[in-house]
């Protein structure tokens, strides 16, 4: 009875690496073969499949993703795991099915065939366009068989950057006039005017194209960070298309065709506004003491909201008798291990040092409250680019608090606090000074006092001159 296997070749457990079929129909005796005088005593065919999968995340001896694949990873979930071991399970029915109905016996290239045709729908299939394989792109990318690039080795996209690739692909099909019916419409997409049925496929990607890209998004009220995050994704994506041999156009890397970016008005918290915001009586309202406590521990950790919310007593650690929270970074998978702060300590013990669930969307509304009522109303004024023109805005800096502000407070104020810079990059994850000195918000006025403490400014005392 023939009988069908999926297996991977590669020794590298934890890298991408192709599935094979294999077809097997009978005993095959291994000496036999390689003797040229006897005939095949069975069938034992291999080949590969489109499919690209990590080794480990397979068993071989259940034909099924591993369960522990579906719960230790934070990309795939149970009902991605369940579509991939369907898929697989369907392509061999096809394939005994059609074994069946065999009058001769099986080949590799009469394997090649059902596979090449259960993979068309049982059509000629037609090169990849780009819409498709933006949506292929995507979802090999949530259920782990695309990896991306850390340093030397790849890993699976994060949560952050599979919503980004989602929103990207969503506004790219409004661009074209391909609107999918929304489980829940926005605001904003109920006021605007449907533009018209246009598909684009790899080579519509021009110069032309960039500019009317930018005004779609200029139009609808963009800002330029906005913008120029959905042409990095776009370039993303086309690179990566034009090495699968998809398409050899090189326009996106021209000069014009730029990731456009302006400074963003954010901001940090001063000392006193994070005492303001500590010392708050918010007892009586639940909602707003949770964001507050969970949002400073981003401030005292100088962490991503993805590593300050999930604190548990497992990320507690001593240290030569120095208390610490020791954690691995969601985004990056770097090890950072932070000195726990009086403040710090305070709020962990309040929640027997597990903080409790949040949601950022939640936090980044009731934080805004939170400092409100903590005072921190100063007026900050900043630029915004639309398109040609350059608006001013001036906000209460309790509007621009956000869960993000955490991290950016953290850095500034260690950085006020005279910690070496190389140290600061240890605690907060950063792997280079660049980087890091975005996260220093610090004014002109800050930096005036902060220097005025340097020698140069205090110099020594002068004789008067005569």
């Amino acid at each position: 009875m023939a009988t069908i296997r999926f297996y991977t070749r590669s020794q590298l457990k934890k890298k991408l690496a192709t599935v094979y079929i294999r077809l097997s129909d009978g005993r095959i005796d291994r000496k036999e073969l390689r003797r040229p005088d006897k005939g095949k005593v069975g069938t034992d065919i291999r080949i590969p499949t489109p499919y690209r999968m990590v080794p480990d995340y397979w068993n071989e001896d259940k034909q099924a993703l591993k369960q522990r694949t579906v719960y230790n990873t934070k990309i795939l979930k149970e009902k991605d795991a369940k579509a991939i071991t369907d898929k697989f399970n369907e392509l061999k029915n096809v394939i005994l099915t059609e074994h069946y109905k065999l009058t001769g016996p099986a080949t590799k290239d009469w394997l090649q065939g059902v596979l090449d045709k259960f993979y068309a729908g049982g059509k000629v299939s037609k090169p990849e366009n780009l819409n498709q394989y933006i949506k292929r792109f995507i979802e090999e990318a949530t259920t782990g068989m695309r990896l991306c690039y850390s340093g030397t080795t790849k890993k699976a996209f994060s949560p952050g950057t599979l919503r980004s690739y989602r929103d990207f692909r969503r506004s790219f099909n409004m661009f074209q006039g391909i609107y999918e019916e929304p489980t829940r419409k926005r605001k904003q997409e109920k006021e605007e005017k449907k533009r018209p049925y246009k598909p684009l496929n790899f080579n519509d990607v021009t110069i032309d194209f960039y500019n009317d890209f930018l005004q779609f998004f200029y139009d609808r009220g963009c800002g330029a960070n906005y913008i120029g995050k959905q042409v990095k994704t776009l370039k993303t994506i086309m690179r990566q298309a034009r090495e699968e041999k998809l398409h050899n156009n090189l326009d996106i890397e021209y000069k014009a065709f730029k990731v456009i970016t302006e400074p963003v008005d954010s901001i940090y918290l001063t000392e006193g506004e994070l005492k303001s915001i500590y010392d708050l009586d918010l007892s009586g309202e639940k909602h707003l003491e949770v964001a507050r406590d969970v949002f400073l521990c981003g401030c005292y950790t100088a962490q991503r909201y993805s590593d300050y919310s999930r604190i548990t007593k497992d990320n507690i650690k001593t240290y030569e008798g120095k208390r610490v929270v020791e954690l691995e970074q969601a985004k990056t998978g770097e090890k950072c291990i932070i000195p726990i702060r009086p403040e710090l300590e305070a709020i962990l013990q309040k929640y027997d040092y597990t903080l409790p669930k949040t949601y950022e969307q939640k936090v980044n509304k009731y934080i805004k409250i939170v400092g409100e009522k903590a005072g921190i109303k100063e007026v900050v004024r900043f630029e915004q680019r639309r398109g040609a023109l350059t608006v001013k805005k001036g906000v209460h800096k309790y509007e621009l608090i956000k869960t993000h502000t955490a991290r950016r407070t953290g850095c500034s104020l260690m950085y006020l606090a005279k910690i070496p810079v190389i140290d600061i990059m240890k605690l907060s994850g950063h792997k280079t000074e660049r980087e890091f000195l975005k996260y220093i918000k610090i004014g002109k006025l800050e930096t005036a006092v902060y220097l005025s403490q340097h020698p140069y400014f205090i110099g020594k005392p002068l004789s008067v001159v005569k």
